[in-house]
Parts: structure tokens; C-alpha cells; sequence
């Protein structure tokens, strides 16, 4: 993507997170289920499988991401583009928690 369509997605992207709750709420039941997703830790080749084989997020196909969506791998930019999007589309359906590797101090080292 061109460097002013990804600034123009962060910033959509934290008007949207702004106004959002720090605690969200979630029920499940079978005809409602959610993915709920660990670390990826910058591993885009992990976020492509989880899409691959439960599906991309939809109003049918709600997800929640425990953080730590960056840091380790190589494609933290990568992920943060593909969930930002997402969330943009479907703000009730995807969920993103924060990890302590979104942390602004934890950055800082």
C-alpha cells in the first residue's frame, strides 16, 4: 500500500479505538460463536492460517485477538494493516485487546 493509504488507515483506524470502550463485552452460544486468537508476535504466515481455516472476519465469523500482535516476526506492519482493516469493516465482529507488546513503554525498549 501506498504510505498515504496506510496513514490514512491508522487514522481512521484510532478515531474508531478512541471511541470504543476499554472493556468490551462478548457472549457466545452456538449459533454465535467467536475465534479468539493468541500471540502472533509480528507472524503474518500464522495470521493467514488462522483466516484460511476459520474463514476472514464477517458478521457470521466474529474474532477476538489477545494482543501481541507485533514484535518478534517480521511482518508486525503487515498484521497491524490486515486487523486494522478489518476492524474498520466490521467493528462488532473483531475485537482487538491490547498486549503488553502494544504497550507504548514496552516499545520504547
Amino acid at each position: 500500500l501506498h504510505a498515504r493509504y496506510v496513514l490514512q488507515l491508522l487514522c481512521e483506524t484510532r478515531k474508531v479505538l478512541k471511541e470504543m470502550p476499554n472493556i468490551t463485552h462478548l457472549s457466545t452460544s452456538y449459533s454465535r460463536e467467536i475465534t479468539v486468537c493468541g500471540d502472533l508476535h509480528g507472524n503474518l504466515d500464522d495470521l493467514l492460517l488462522i483466516f484460511y481455516k476459520n474463514g476472514l472476519p464477517s458478521e457470521q465469523n466474529r474474532y477476538v485477538f489477545n494482543g501481541d500482535f507485533v514484535d518478534r516476526g517480521k511482518n508486525s506492519m503487515e498484521i497491524l494493516i490486515i486487523l486494522f482493516a478489518f476492524l474498520l469493516i466490521y467493528p462488532n465482529d473483531l475485537h482487538l485487546n491490547r498486549g503488553n507488546h502494544e504497550d507504548y513503554i514496552m516499545n520504547l525498549r
